[in-house]
């Protein structure tokens, strides 16, 4: 009797593992599918019809506080100016590449989220500390277009996709690696082809 016993109860747990094998195995095939798929129809880079849409999604400059002005919101003349704060006591070095990184910053993000063709970015960095007074000695202005910085993103980055300069992070589109190679490892040599004539 107690042999029997033994038998049922271990074709029981024969049965009820290989179940378990059975729903193991279906849930992996379930997840390799969509990972495949997902892999198959990777998630666009989020678009904007406007240079303005972009910059209202973004929350980084302002109107309101000075750090961004439309100064012609025309299609064939796109001219944004951006600030970003420095203090009295940054070195100058600092404050250079603050306006240089905001040039790059913006042409490329422009590029990478709108349609745009060509746009001029004038950088003026804002005082941290006297009222938000613009530091215009510091004042810098490119006009690109969106062949240049094509060949910039081709020379230093191998690509001329512009979406590789962000990842995907839950529910927003984060800059990337790549992208802190044109703003912080190549800025000068960045800053310097764009300004190129």
């Amino acid at each position: 009797m107690n042999k029997l016993i033994a038998l049922i109860f271990s074709i029981i747990i024969l049965f009820s593992c290989k179940t378990d094998t059975e729903q193991i195995n279906s849930a992996t095939k379930d997840a390799e599918k969509s990972t495949q798929s997902n892999s198959d129809s990777p998630q666009l880079l989020k678009q904007f019809n406007t240079l303005r849409e972009m910059v209202e999604y973004s929350y980084e400059f302002y109107e309101v506080d000075g750090t961004l002005k439309f100064i012609s919101e025309e299609d064939s003349n796109l001219h944004i100016q951006i600030s970003s704060p420095i203090f009295e006591l940054d070195q100058e070095i600092i404050k250079e590449q603050i306006v240089k990184r905001d040039i790059i910053y913006f042409a490329f993000q422009s590029f990478a989220k709108t349609n745009i063709d060509k746009l001029t970015i004038t950088s003026i960095p804002i005082s941290a500390e006297n009222d938000h007074q613009y530091c215009e000695e510091y004042k810098k202005t490119i006009t690109i277009d969106r062949t240049n910085a094509k060949l910039i993103l081709k020379k230093f980055l191998n690509s001329e996709d512009f979406s590789i300069l962000y990842d995907k992070n839950t529910n927003a589109w984060i800059k990337n690696a790549n992208f802190n190679k044109l703003l912080y490892e190549n800025i000068h040599e960045v800053f310097a082809e764009m300004s190129k004539k």
